[in-house]
């Protein structure tokens, strides 16, 4: 391998992207091995098990789905289309997305019927899986006609990813029924399978000799069970280090490229996030160790005050619980009787 001169240490940024998707997935056997469970019927010409991978950000069901996807084209023969739903969030552009990923002919039309017959059609007698990652990023009405629909489909199997199970609990019966998938959990990463992540990436990303085990082992630790975490302050260290023009990855390196993933992590959460969430987000933070029900009134006073419409109040607890799974805030029983939480910024 040629190593670049001008960055000795970063020789191949590729492999600590995001989108890089490893020949091998660290300690997610058991996780992979179910999916493929779920969707060997449709190996056999049989209709699938819809699944649905929950967890933490950055715990590897993007990384398992989209892997789960290249094991079935290359060994089965199916076809795979990945769909972000964040980037994506109503059903036509699921449905565009779909039909440009499969090259589907006279699927122009602008209308959501239309597409998804086309799409009936096109598929009449072809295998798919269609992941739906961040299934929980589409309103509820969207979210609904997107499982509902193709769900439908005999020849489809879904895939869908989001932090919480709780999501699918909250969709409509019918949908339920007709989904019925089977919730695959994703534990938090510990940091010797950490570790493990890193020192794979490291050895086709980074020049030898630049880093150390412990090192990695150091960053391993701060992630907090974060692969996605950890391979970008693996990543904004050596980018430092080479800026730097040091010969090896320092400690002092690793301190500012964790202090910046963390900022990455909480500005990528956010900015995926409602302008409701992020008002919540707000006052919580100048209102440290605020209770819940000061928080409503404080949050119907500042929506009165900039003009805007509020949410119900059950949409309220569902917000506030999302800021919590996703790790930005951090909620305690209050000291106090009754079903009273207290909230603060998580560190």
């Amino acid at each position: 391998m040629q190593w670049d001169d001008e960055k000795i240490i970063l020789a191949n940024p590729d492999i600590l992207s995001e989108t890089h998707l490893p020949l091998e997935i660290h300690a997610r056997e058991s996780q992979l091995k179910e999916t493929a469970l779920c969707l060997r019927p449709l190996t056999e010409g049989r209709k699938p098990m819809n699944c649905w991978l929950h967890g933490k950000p950055g715990v590897g069901k993007t990384a398992t789905a989209r892997w789960t996807l290249r094991k079935l084209d290359t060994e089965a023969g199916i076809t795979g289309v990945y769909v972000n739903c964040w980037e994506y969030p109503t059903f036509f552009a699921v449905l565009e997305r779909i039909a440009l990923e499969l090259r589907m002919l006279g699927a122009e039309k602008l209308s959501t019927s239309f597409k998804l017959e086309r799409l009936k059609k096109h598929l009449s007698n072809e295998r798919l899986v269609i992941v739906l990652d961040e299934i929980d990023q589409p309103p509820p009405k969207e979210r609904n006609a997107i499982l509902y629909n193709l769900s439908d489909i005999p020849t489809v199997g879904l895939i869908c990813a989001c932090n919480s199970q709780y999501v699918y609990f909250g969709v409509e019966e019918r949908v339920k029924s007709r989904l019925n998938p089977t919730r695959i959990l994703f534990e938090e990463y510990t940091p010797d399978e950490l570790f493990d992540i890193l020192d794979q990436r490291a050895r086709y990303a980074l020049a030898p000799g630049t880093y150390t085990e412990h090192l990695l082992r150091t960053i391993a630790g701060l992630a907090d069970g974060d692969a996605r975490i950890a391979i970008q302050t693996l990543k904004n260290a050596a980018y430092l280090a080479d800026n730097d023009d040091q010969k090896e990855i320092s400690s002092s390196h690793v301190k500012r490229a964790w202090n910046a993933a963390k900022d990455l992590k909480k500005t990528y959460l956010l900015r995926k996030l409602t302008d409701q969430h992020r008002l919540l987000y707000e006052l919580i933070a100048k209102n440290a160790g605020i209770l819940s029900g000061d928080l409503w009134r404080l949050y119907l006073k500042t929506c009165n005050t900039r003009h805007i419409k509020p949410i119900a109040v059950r949409t309220y607890s569902d917000y506030c619980n999302k800021l919590v799974d996703l790790g930005l805030v951090q909620a305690k029983r209050a000291a106090i009787q009754g079903k009273v939480r207290e909230f603060s910024i998580a560190q």
